[in-house]
């Protein structure tokens, strides 16, 4: 399904992030350009880098690096949740540390790679984001804010890019079992089945993807914000 496809995966570490690394694998990407901590299976088609998302400069480099490859898409599995609610403990430097990644990261990441896959046709820029992108949840205030952020900016990409025909999809799952959502209660659903459908969904050329119990959750929201934002009070 990916054969000839040349990826770039920030995040690749994490437990979704590893999860669609596995899958871009299993679909034959050519070459996977991903974190060091990626386990070796495939290493013909793998190139190790790292990045300081954070970090502009950083950023930049990694593209200066990857000059000479085609990428055909750069996915951003990379986040941060610092897990309480807005004004707890140290603050100032948590909600500032999820900006940095959470929005600032995406930011960084489409400023230096924006211009080699609008230099390719049918370029794909996919970013993680999630279901609290639209609705806050109190016990996760700032990171709700941070993806809410990062959502708003993705939409200004897609205007930006429309023209070059850089397709940008952002996802938006509900909970997911990783570490990030273990203080979660109720269904979550695998990183692999959410790796799954983010392949799916870049070959599709999709524009957003609600996988899992996203789908059902933003038509509940769209029907009555008030009424989702309440029952998050809880």
């Amino acid at each position: 399904m990916l054969r000839g496809w040349r990826i770039l995966l920030v995040g690749g570490s994490g437990g979704i992030g590893a999860a669609v690394a596995q899958a871009l694998l299993a679909e034959g990407v050519d070459e996977l350009i991903t974190a060091p901590s990626v386990p070796q299976a495939r290493a013909d088609r793998l190139r190790t880098e790292h990045v300081d998302l954070s970090n502009l400069a950083s950023v930049e480099a990694l593209a200066q690096r990857l000059a000479d490859v085609p990428l055909n898409a750069v996915i951003n599995c990379a986040g941060v949740n610092g897990n309480r609610r807005l004004f707890e403990g140290d603050w100032v430097a948590r909600v500032r540390r999820e900006m940095e990644v959470n929005y600032f990261g995406m930011l960084n990441l489409a400023a230096a790679f924006g211009p080699a896959l609008a230099a390719r046709p049918g370029g794909r820029f996919m970013t993680l984001l999630s279901f609290l992108s639209h609705v806050n949840l109190p016990a996760m205030a700032s990171y709700c804010a941070s993806k809410a952020a990062a959502h708003s900016v993705l939409q200004a990409l897609r205007a930006e890019w429309a023209a070059a025909g850089v397709t940008v999809c952002g996802v938006y799952p509900t909970a997911v079992d990783t570490s990030m959502s273990k203080g979660l209660t109720g269904a979550k659903q695998s990183p692999q089945e959410l790796a799954r459908e983010m392949v799916q969904a870049l070959v599709d050329g999709k524009e957003t993807l609600y996988p899992g119990e996203a789908a059902g959750a933003i038509r509940g929201y769209l029907a009555d914000p008030l009424h989702m934002q309440l029952r998050m009070l809880g």
